[in-house]
């Protein structure tokens, strides 16, 4: 990669600001890609930092570098409450600070998400997705309607990368939620849902203390329509309690349609635990996998957001 360089001196610092999250994967999953952004920009500091959960969050890492210029590059994939409120208010006040895009839509996001669909139908065993399946694109969700927007442009996008329909799902804040659109796919299916096992295990997930469990701050994002927030407690289908994301069918079954679930979130979580909870035939990994090869498309993202902002001085 080029060094990032501006008419206006020092070469800004890029401030990767992520969601945050106590799952011991999916800080693992975040800090491989700000690593992998660090070697592809070697002339540039890359800082890493929060909006929620993590620390140091991003208004201490703004005003730690309020006598440097400074791009944040939201690692978040829609620009809902996060950026346009949190991220807007840290760098509120110091003008050598900038807020770059929000990584989706892309394309290249769509390529990531259909390599983890494959690889997920593959574990479970069955065939390629085709077109007796229904595949849903589960979504964090925001009130927000351009977050709404930007995630609807993105399954349309997965839709053109798979070749087949996809229909966008939301594990807060929208409709319809991931257990409705499971339940419609089931419904055009003609399959009832399957029995599983493991529900206290998903409630478990929920409780204060538990990794997975949503923050007081998450709770309260959720009601201001916030991209990252929480889905509050609500009836779903019992969960699948298992080491990986794919629940295998019959070849019988698989022959008369399944439903797969492609969740659009960055990394393993609450989010991704609420999706594995939802009774889905198949539902992938996230967009990153702890121990996992970073994917090159999100590593060209950042910089490339970077970059843009960088420009912009």
């Amino acid at each position: 990669m080029d060094r990032v360089s501006t008419s206006n001196g020092p070469t800004p610092v890029l401030l990767a600001c992520a969601h945050g999250t106590r799952d011991p994967a999916g800080q693992s999953a975040v800090a491989a890609l700000v690593a992998a952004v660090r070697t592809a920009l070697p002339d540039v500091t890359v800082v890493d930092t929060w909006v929620d959960v993590q620390e140091p969050d991003l208004a201490a890492r703004t005003a730690e570098l309020a006598g440097h210029d400074a791009v944040v590059v939201p690692l978040l994939l829609s620009a809902g409450y996060h950026v346009f409120v949190d991220m807007a208010r840290a760098v509120k006040g110091t003008p050598r600070h900038r807020v770059a895009a929000a990584l989706g839509p892309d394309s290249g996001l769509a390529r990531i998400m259909a390599r983890r669909l494959a690889e997920a139908v593959r574990d479970s065993g069955g065939p390629a997705a085709g077109p007796s399946d229904r595949i849903v694109m589960v979504a964090a969700g925001s009130s927000d309607p351009r977050a709404g927007e930007d995630c609807e442009r993105t399954a349309n996008l997965l839709a053109e990368e798979l070749g087949l329909p996809v229909t966008p799902a939301y594990l807060s804040a929208a409709h319809p939620t991931l257990p409705e659109a499971v339940a419609q796919a089931r419904h055009e299916l003609g399959t009832p849902p399957e029995d599983r096992a493991g529900n206290d295990a998903a409630e478990r997930r929920r409780e204060p203390g538990s990794p997975e469990a949503p923050t007081e701050s998450e709770a309260r994002a959720t009601a201001a329509g916030d991209d990252a927030a929480v889905l509050p407690p609500c009836s779903a289908p019992p969960a699948h309690e298992s080491t990986g994301s794919a629940t295998s069918r019959s070849g019988n079954d698989a022959a008369a349609g399944r439903v797969l679930v492609v969740p659009y979130l960055l990394a393993p979580g609450f989010f991704h635990g609420r999706a594995l909870a939802a009774g889905a035939d198949v539902t992938a990994e996230p967009l990153l996998v702890a121990g996992g090869e970073v994917p090159p498309e999100l590593v060209e993202l950042v910089v490339e957001h970077y970059r843009e902002a960088a420009a912009v001085a």
